[in-house]
């Protein structure tokens, strides 16, 4: 099937003189959008014969958001690959505005594109006087689907799950909603109208919607991704998709036609943009034309489905393609984990006679159809703080590449080159290429990027391989280090093992409880079990599970969650005292190991651990209580012991006394 007639059409397929550098700025490229849009401006690049610069630069301004989580607080480092894009050596850059900055002002999306002067740019689903743009017919499709809605279903109790104020897509698709209301003599309500993010994590958005309103008959979603987080809140409750109340979406994402039911949608191919991003820019190129701005509209089309229309269409044939189709993607992502597992092993390998060999670095870093990579480093890290403008320097180091199975470690002297230089350089393949930017940094450490061949297919990887080179490239750091501090004095060699020893120690502990990790609790009582003189002693091991994290994390936040981890280590840290050894093991579970003198001690473990749980609790006067569930064993140390058939058996204890756990107690306190 041929999704892109377009180019064709117009004729593009004659020879060029010339191939063009062009720049593409997306999000987060494991999201749908960024992803579909990467795929057709790729697919178009194979035909243009340009070379395409794929900038995933994630979202501005998500500090906030994104610190909340320990996962994401370091985003926004992606956002410096904006500096990387602002060169003079790319023909055009195509930049998805209202993606990268759907949390943003518009002032602040109009500062980002200011800030490329000079460089001609297309805007992709956004629409900024005096730029080219290729955008969605956000009207069409949606209009459509709504006023089915109305007509066919009889709806007149419709919600819509909005996107930001700040995204043009999602502020066009709301004005439809109101439009398609007032024609058809339905009042808006605004209290039928939440915002949310354009992602799945909108959740809470959604969940208010229907909780404020259980008359609703029907609710229409900014896109797909919104969709996926009303099925999963409407799952939670007897109301029934497409019978009891009709989901719309926009833009017919992979997984709606699969969906229970399938995903009645707004058919928007991100892809298709992209495509018809890359062809017009390829045309403004060739033509020189760019005092004209040129708006293409891209066509979207209702499709229904038993979301709302109630009816069940069942498709073998379908059925069994998408069957295959997974299997087919299973079997990729089963040889991805792989070929990432031996990346990893390999470049852990790295010694001290490897410190900043960089051509060992990229032949550990192979993966199929990886034709080419090359390895920029700034002459050292640079600091970028959140909310904190970061300047690229002048110079970066070109330190290695490899080209198919070559790969090259560029003399010191040669490695220097200007930031416009990593897009145009003698070393680069003479082929037409794609690359795409991958950011290597460590917290607040800039180190440079890597510029990759790395496949369509590939793309959900991309944090992955983010992480396994920012490790790697760190661990080469600090061999450096390690090499520099054995040939100081004695007294450097001194503290070489004390930090040793600390990063040691840090490896056994858990961050947020500062209590053992469970690699430092197997390590430390494996070693008590091992002891000669222990042989015949009483012992216990004490399985504990925090209560009703999850109902604190959803109804106050994350914080509070964390604080109450910390409270369950305290009274496991007052009931178990030094000589006790007390681990976290996963977010809500811990274990601990005591030698007592006698079997009877293991009930009075279990009491006092509740005890001093309930005068914590009550002592730091928060709106929840916090309890546990705890399960001891007492056991008799000999030879042969595993201990993870202990802690089995007391996990088992601790699931007999789960199931005599009270309600979820919220107290009404205020807290401190």
């Amino acid at each position: 099937m041929n999704l892109y007639p377009f180019f064709k059409r117009k004729g593009y397929m004659e020879k060029r003189q010339e191939r063009y550098r062009i720049g593409l700025i997306v999000g987060n490229v494991e999201d749908v959008f960024s992803n579909q849009v990467c795929k057709g401006a790729m697919d178009a690049v194979e035909i243009t014969g340009d070379d395409l610069f794929i900038f995933p630069v994630k979202y501005l301004d998500r500090c906030e958001i994104d610190k909340k989580d320990p996962k994401q607080k370091y985003e926004y480092q992606y956002n410096v690959l904006l500096s990387y894009a602002n060169s003079k050596a790319l023909d055009m850059l195509l930049i998805c505005l209202s993606s990268i900055g759907y949390m943003s002002s518009e002032e602040r999306c109009m500062e980002v594109l200011n800030s490329f002067d000079g460089i001609p740019v297309l805007l992709i689903a956004s629409d900024v006087a005096g730029y080219s743009c290729v955008k969605y017919d956000n009207v069409s499709g949606f209009r459509d689907g709504l006023t089915y809605l109305i007509n066919v279903r009889g709806c007149n109790q419709i919600g819509m799950l909005a996107g930001t104020r700040q995204n043009s897509d999602a502020r066009e698709r709301l004005d439809v909603y109101k439009e398609v209301l007032k024609k058809n003599g339905i009042p808006i309500d605004e209290k039928l109208i939440v915002r949310g993010e354009l992602s799945e994590k909108c959740k809470e958005s959604a969940e208010i919607l229907i909780a404020n309103n259980p008359n609703l008959d029907a609710i229409v979603c900014a896109n797909d991704a919104m969709a996926l987080a009303v099925y999963d809140v409407l799952a939670l409750s007897d109301r029934k998709i497409g019978k009891d109340i009709c989901i719309l979406g926009f833009d017919d994402i992979e997984e709606a036609a699969y969906m229970k039911p399938p995903l009645a949608t707004v058919r928007a191919d991100a892809s298709i943009l992209g495509y018809r991003a890359v062809i017009e820019a390829h045309a403004i190129l060739e033509d020189c034309n760019f005092s004209e701005t040129r708006k293409i509209i891209v066509a979207t089309k209702f499709i229904l489905r038993e979301s709302t229309s109630g009816i069940s269409e069942q498709n073998i044939a379908s059925g069994q393609e998408n069957a295959e189709d997974y299997k087919k993607k299973l079997q990729d992502m089963i040889h991805m984990n792989h070929r990432m597992n031996i990346v990893n092993r390999d470049m852990l390998m790295f010694g001290n006679s490897n410190v900043y060999n960089y051509a060992n670095f990229l032949e550990a870093f192979t993966i199929a159809n990886i034709n080419s990579c090359y390895m920029y480093l700034l002459s050292k890290p640079s600091e970028h703080h959140e909310n904190h403008t970061w300047t690229l320097p002048e110079a970066i180091y070109l330190r290695s590449y490899r080209i198919g199975e070559e790969v090259v470690e560029i003399p010191r002297s040669k490695q220097r080159l200007s930031i416009d230089e990593i897009f145009n350089n003698s070393y680069l393949d003479k082929e037409r290429r794609t690359y795409i930017i991958i950011d290597i940094y460590s917290r607040e450490l800039q180190y440079g990027i890597l510029m990759c061949e790395l496949p369509y297919q590939y793309f959900h990887y991309l944090e992955m391989v983010c992480y396994q080179i920012s490790i790697a490239i760190k661990i080469m750091g600090l061999f450096a280090v390690q090499e520099k501090l054995l040939v100081d004095k004695e007294e450097m060699v001194h503290k070489l093992k004390a930090e040793n020893l600390l990063l040691d120690d840090i490896s056994n502990k858990d961050e947020l409880t500062g209590l053992l990790n469970r690699r430092g609790f197997i390590n430390s009582v494996e070693k008590l079990l091992a002891k000669e003189n222990n042989l015949g002693a009483k012992a216990v091991i004490i399985y504990v599970d925090l209560n009703y994290l999850k109902q604190i994390n959803d109804r106050y936040n994350h914080e509070e969650g964390d604080f109450a981890i910390k409270i369950c280590a305290l009274a496991l840290e007052e009931t178990l005292g030094e000589s006790g050894m007390i681990g976290r093991i996963g977010g809500d579970e811990f274990v601990g190991a005591k030698l007592v003198s006698d079997y009877g001690e293991g009930e009075n473990i279990k009491r006092q651990v509740k005890i001093n749980l309930q005068k914590f609790s009550d002592r730091m006067n928060k709106p929840y209580e916090v309890t546990a569930s705890v399960g001891v064993y007492a056991f008799e140390v000999k030879e042969g012991l595993l201990l993870n058939s202990l802690m089995e058996q007391a996990d088992d204890l601790l699931y007999e006394d789960k199931k005599r756990k009270g309600p979820f107690v919220e107290t009404g306190r205020n807290g401190e």
